[in-house]
């Protein structure tokens, strides 16, 4: 078998099984409401959690003081500047000090500010409530603020507070929610749950119509980590809200390059749910039940809030929970941590990671280099060989067995391994899937330029758009050394081979016009060293052949 053909179905089955493996995202399980699910929740509510058919869609009011006015408070820390306002009780502002990159984006119809609220039923959660307009009070230190405001609900009255907590050199913060019962009875919630969450939007600022900068929503329930779907799944009908009943340990909001965690102190909620409307926000939120509060008594739940990137080590130092949200498959990181350490120090060098990404690429191949000057060498005297197999097929045509055995004579005799070719590719195809999770995860390659249109290696490097299409220079240019290197390397061929040879170099095309311009690149790249090496090969003649 040709060099080009295995290589073709090597290359086509490894990107598939691996994308599809690896790289989909897992449907959510569909639930409509959470049940209480511990025997002693259910014990201590004594009623479970009201279907949605039967919902209490009672509306919140609030008693607002008159005096207070609209204010703006800041807090900086080492790792955060974040400003905050009493209208909603919101963050307005989150710099992620590290990188000097703005977290809280507006875009479509999501108002992207951190607002952490509070809902009283899947309607306020959908919809909003009065408490977005509200001018809470409020009471800051250096470190810490806190927001409160007076509501009633079923004719009973609470004060409600919101209480953000800073560290200096923490990668995250603390949020705690205090309901307190100030009415002269028992404080009943008609729908046994309230429902808090982060934010409905995250950044930093991106092309959010490219499909590697799509934001989603993420929770972790019955101890797995679990990924919300916009406009329903494959088997499922679309929904404006969607759901799961069990035990939450977190749930937040995932960029390209961020997380926005709720975790969970020392308790579980009992069920999560989240914003399924196609172009909206991506809110998620977590069910906790409540039934009754007596009266003078506090009903307070705490949560630690991680704003940063997608660091393994700070989020399996924060929480074990946490750890999956990474997003980096557990195989490929080692080998992607590597890339990505090599990559930085080059660039420390060079100062442009697209250099460093030519360094890598000749580094390896150099690395490879015995292993493919034998192989290819394989390749070429298996070429040479062609004529006598063609002989042994017409020979014992009818004899597939002994035909099989006199090949199999014929390559021993000749020191050919008939699959040395593929091995080469093989070894190379983590470093291609570990390139990829770096480009498309590390936010250290975000907006990295190279040379010429080359713009940011994590992008398509795309040059113009007709009516919505792009039009990329760098797969083309990877189409035409492919096509290169297959005319030096394969030689003479004919039949299905020639057909294969033919269409494999227009499947990369299209498996690789909308990756990151890095990938296309190094790809490329390797191309253009192979055609090289072939070429040094090719001149050395040919090699002694051993006739059957």
């Amino acid at each position: 078998m040709d060099k080009k053909m295995i290589l073709a179905i090597i290359l086509s089955l490894l990107i598939w099984v691996v994308w599809l493996n690896y790289f989909k995202k897992p449907e959510p399980k569909t639930a409509p409401e959470p049940n209480v699910s511990q025997k002693e929740q259910i014990e201590k509510e004594k009623e479970r959690v009201i279907p949605k058919s039967n919902e209490v869609k009672e509306q919140i009011s609030i008693h607002p003081s008159r005096s207070v006015k609209e204010r703006n408070i800041s807090i900086v820390t080492n790792k955060y500047i974040v400003n905050f306002s009493n209208k909603g009780g919101i963050i307005t502002s989150f710099v992620f000090n590290d990188r000097k990159i703005e977290l809280v984006v507006s875009n479509s119809n999501a108002k992207g500010f951190f607002d952490f609220p509070i809902h009283f039923s899947r309607d306020e959660f959908l919809k909003g409530n009065a408490l977005e307009d509200t001018l809470w009070n409020h009471s800051s230190t250096t470190r810490s603020i806190i927001f409160y405001t007076s509501l009633s609900l079923s004719g009973g009255r609470f004060r409600l507070e919101k209480i953000f907590t800073f560290n200096d050199d923490k990668y995250f913060f603390n949020v705690e929610y205090k309901i307190i019962n100030t009415g002269k009875k028992d404080l009943s919630f008609p729908n046994r749950f309230v429902i808090v969450s982060p934010s409905d939007f995250l950044g930093p600022a991106m092309d959010f119509s490219n499909t590697y900068n799509t934001l989603t929503s993420v929770y972790y329930i019955n101890d797995e980590l679990e990924k919300g779907t916009k406009g329903g799944g494959f088997f499922s009908k679309s929904s404006d809200l969607e759901g799961e009943d069990g035990k939450v340990g977190w749930t937040g909001i995932m960029s390209r390059y961020f997380l926005l965690l709720m975790i969970s102190e020392n308790f579980n909620g009992n069920g999560v749910i989240y914003d399924a409307r196609n172009n909206t926000g991506f809110r998620t939120g977590m069910y906790i039940p409540i039934s009754t509060i007596k009266r003078g008594e506090v009903f307070k739940k705490s949560f630690t809030v991680y704003a940063g990137e997608k660091n393994k080590d700070i989020l399996s130092a924060l929480d074990e929970r946490t750890e999956d949200a990474a997003d980096v498959n557990s195989f490929i990181e080692p080998i992607r941590d590597f890339v990505l350490w090599c990559l930085k120090k080059i660039n420390s060098v060079v100062g442009n990671f697209g250099w460093a990404l030519v360094i890598f690429s000749i580094l390896s191949k150099i690395v490879l280099l015995p292993l493919t000057q034998r192989s290819t060498e394989s390749m070429k005297k298996m070429q040479s060989l062609a004529p006598q197999i063609n002989e042994l097929k017409e020979k014992y045509k009818d004899k597939p067995n002994e035909l099989n055995k006199k090949t199999m004579e014929l390559y021993k005799k000749n020191k050919v391994n008939p699959l040395g070719g593929c091995l080469p590719l093989l070894l190379q195809m983590p470093f291609f899937f570990a390139l990829y999770s770096a480009l498309i995860n590390s936010i250290d390659l975000w907006q990295a330029p190279f040379i010429l249109w080359i713009k940011d290696l994590s992008m398509p490097d795309t040059v113009y758009a007709i009516k919505g299409f792009n039009i990329n220079i760098l797969p083309l240019i990877m189409t035409a050394t492919t096509f290169f290197q297959q005319k030096v390397s394969s030689g003479e061929v004919a039949g299905q081979q020639q057909k294969m040879m033919m269409f494999m170099p227009i499947i990369l095309l299209f498996i690789f016009w909308s990756m990151p311009s890095g990938l296309v690149l190094y790809w490329t790249l390797q191309n253009l060293l192979q055609i090289l090496h072939q070429v040094y090969i090719n001149k050395r003649g040919k090699n002694d052949v051993i006739t059957t």
